[in-house]
């Protein structure tokens, strides 16, 4: 069983000018984003890490390969770790979804958890895959394990660790390259939770 998991944002995305739903859209680290990312290097310089987990999209690997440098390890791609499938609504402006579609916009404020995006997935759904992909993990793997994905995903695991109501994730705070730190309590029925970056 896993004594300890660092679960990593990846680094910051040019996601354009106005605010846009970015979920399974496939966009690379930015400059900023780069540099963030061998700022995370330097970080765990010091740190053994026994196994790296990211999702597969570019913005996690590309976090993950500046990580594994300068350590004899491979990181290994999760599906489950994917952020979101926004659907139809993938890459497209919120205050246009807002203007065009003001019915379903509101319906995904009043019902956060289970809302879905034509042809995408609700926050629920989304939570039963990342939930099961972690515990899975974490009861199989050894030692210390560090996981890049994304916000959403990030919320996902630590709002049920944290029993925090999926309406209500957007209260933890998860911005770029940030870093939580997770160990099990002395019992290990309970994870222990700070963010540490």
């Amino acid at each position: 069983m896993v004594e300890k998991v660092y679960l990593l944002r990846h680094g910051h995305i040019d996601n354009g000018s106005e605010k846009r739903y970015l979920g399974r859209t496939d966009v690379p680290l930015d400059t900023q984003g780069k540099e963030q990312a061998h700022s995370l290097h330097d970080y765990f310089k010091m740190i053994p890490i026994d196994m790296i987990f990211t999702s597969p999209l570019k913005r996690c690997v590309q976090t993950a390969r500046v990580l594994c440098v300068d350590k004899p390890i491979t990181y290994h791609m999760v599906e489950a770790f994917a952020e979101i499938d926004m659907g139809d609504w993938e890459n497209v402006e919120m205050s246009y979804i807002a203007s065009h579609n003001p019915e379903l916009y509101a319906q995904r404020g009043k019902d956060l958890e289970y809302f879905t995006p034509p042809n995408g997935e609700s926050f629920h759904d989304m939570a039963k895959r990342v939930r099961d992909a972690f515990d899975a993990i974490t009861h199989h793997a050894t030692g210390t394990i560090l996981i890049i994905a994304h916000a959403g995903v990030n919320r996902m695991i630590l709002s049920s660790i944290l029993s925090i109501e999926i309406k209500d994730m957007f209260t933890i705070e998860q911005p770029y390259a940030c870093v939580n730190e997770l160990t099990w309590d002395q019992q290990r029925t309970q994870w222990n939770y700070q963010r540490v970056l």
